[in-house]
């Protein structure tokens, strides 16, 4: 016995510019509910008649609120977050049939992805769908204000201890990571200001160094120009040279033939693989590390292994900060120093330092409590 065919309920409405939009649905009462859905979206201002793509719209905003509106580097992550994550999940879709629940199940996808990944992804999709909506392609913007990144915040890491950063020194010295440890350490500067530090930023009569250059990797690229651009209003400062940074770096600039206090042979600027290279120098030094784990206090060449430690460039600043509170200097002066744009930034770091503070009172305070025991 054939199949008997489902019926189907159609009209059109004709759209202010004369485009026609054809409707269809299972039931008289599903159409008319269609039809008013329609009518409604076409008073609010929507065209109803775009079939735009979540892809050809992305472009369309990338190209027209983004390009030449912020830095090349950050440009160039925007776009990786786009390539990566947003246009294949979203990409042929039509930005009428996106929902909120698709905008959860994308969310999903980035699961097992850090908390910067998942808010970069989660924060341009926001932006671009609520350009959408301004421009009347879609009623209102399908991410929610509850949407919300679902990694766990990692464990705030513990800045090396004072003789842990004499240990990284030692090892290191003579090499060019030596240069970039002991700024770091001295100063705080993030890793693009140091890169894109010039021997004009630095006042040997005054002792200072002011940072006015940047030099930000794109995801997609070894190499960047250094810049005027900080990453931060705020991170235009001066900082003070200790007697010991002052010494080394008048040594380099004795030898250098660059107008960058770490640069390439040719004068260049690091490049990011440069980069890598030059911190290998760390981790050819450190227990465990390596394709072959190394081991602690064995030679391998010339090299030996010194550190029984992690560490990464960001906790070198990481350290300076925290040395910072130790020293007594209040929130507002270390805020100015690290080049935070806002005190809750500094706030960060400040939390855990006292959270770590105030449990080495509490163990030295109920030892002594305990003394009646003895």
């Amino acid at each position: 016995m054939a199949e008997k065919k489902r019926e189907r309920f159609a009209t059109h409405i004709t759209t202010a510019a004369g485009d026609r939009v054809y409707i269809s649905a299972k039931s008289k009462d599903e159409l008319e509910q269609k039809v008013l859905e329609k009518r409604i979206e076409m008073r609010m201002g929507v065209d109803i008649a775009s079939e735009m793509t979540f892809r050809a719209y992305a472009e369309m905003w990338l190209k027209t609120y983004k390009e030449g509106r912020v830095r090349p580097s950050s440009m160039s992550t925007i776009r990786y977050t786009f390539d990566k994550h947003l246009i294949p999940f979203f990409g042929d879709m039509q930005l009428r049939d996106i929902k909120p629940l698709h905008v959860q199940m994308f969310m999903n996808t980035l699961s097992d992805y850090s908390q910067s990944t998942q808010t970069k992804a989660l924060t341009n999709l926001r932006a671009m769908l609520t350009s959408a909506a301004d421009n009347g392609l879609i009623v209102r913007n399908p991410v929610r204000a509850e949407d919300k990144v679902t990694a766990r915040k990692g464990e705030a890491e513990e800045p090396l201890t004072n003789e842990q950063a004499r240990r990284l020194l030692s090892a290191i010295e003579g090499t060019q990571a030596y240069t970039f440890c002991i700024l770091a350490l001295s100063t705080g500067m993030r890793r693009g200001e140091i890169l894109g530090l010039m021997w004009s930023d630095i006042d040997f009569d005054k002792d200072t160094i002011k940072v006015l250059h940047n030099k930000s990797f794109p995801s997609d690229a070894d190499d960047a120009p250094v810049t005027s651009f900080p990453k931060t209003e705020a991170g235009r400062r001066t900082l003070p040279i200790s007697p010991q940074l002052k010494e080394h770096l008048l040594s380099v600039r004795a030898k250098s033939n660059s107008v960058f206090v770490l640069a390439m042979r040719d004068g260049r600027s690091l490049t990011k693989s440069a980069f890598r290279a030059m911190w290998k120098t760390v981790e050819n030094r450190t227990a465990g590390k390596g394709a072959v784990p190394r081991e602690l206090g064995d030679a391998y060449g010339k090299i030996k292994v010194t550190l029984d430690f992690d560490c990464h460039p960001h906790l070198l600043r990481h350290t300076f900060i925290t040395q910072l509170f130790e020293a007594g200097l209040d929130l507002k002066q270390v805020q100015y120093l690290a080049g935070h744009s806002t005190p809750e930034m500094t706030l960060r770091v400040y939390t855990h330092y006292r959270q770590r503070q105030r449990e080495e009172e509490t163990h030295g305070q109920v030892l002594t409590a305990l003394g009646y025991l003895a």
